[in-house]
């Protein structure tokens, strides 16, 4: 499987990183089934968010009516990683609560070449998370 972003997208998102660092940047992505319609940034409400994001309440209550009023999904939910690889960290891992939501992180660590990687984070029979790494098609 994979997540379907335009180049027009990959790049609202990394815009959106570069602009937050060094703290965490986070947002939706709303669409239908693997294909991403809209970016939806959200503001990082954390109070650490050099290493973690929480996504402003308001900003996940006005995503979550515009994918009713459009009849669309979460295909995913981002952040970056400023200063670290594109891969989830145990904080990543342990706030996971969307099974169905790709996990698609953005790694500044090269800030001239930006990795993009997406994820499912699966609850796993000991209660650890599956990592499950998908790839990212840019249209």
């Amino acid at each position: 499987m994979a997540v379907r972003l335009t180049r027009s997208q990959l790049e609202q998102i990394l815009t959106q990183a570069r602009a937050e660092a060094p703290h965490e940047c986070c947002g939706l992505l709303l669409g239908r089934g693997d294909t991403v319609e809209e970016v939806f940034p959200g503001r990082n409400v954390d109070e650490t968010p050099r290493t973690r994001y929480v996504m402003d309440p308001r900003d996940q209550l006005r995503a979550f009516r515009l994918m009713d009023e459009r009849g669309w999904d979460l295909v995913g939910i981002y952040h970056s990683h400023p200063q670290t690889a594109a891969y989830p960290s145990a904080t990543d891992k342990s706030r996971a609560l969307y099974p169905d939501a790709r996990y698609v992180i953005v790694s500044l660590k090269e800030p001239e070449a930006p990795n993009v990687r997406a994820f499912r984070l699966l609850d796993g029979a000991d209660g650890e998370k599956i990592v499950a790494e998908e790839d990212v098609m840019v249209t």
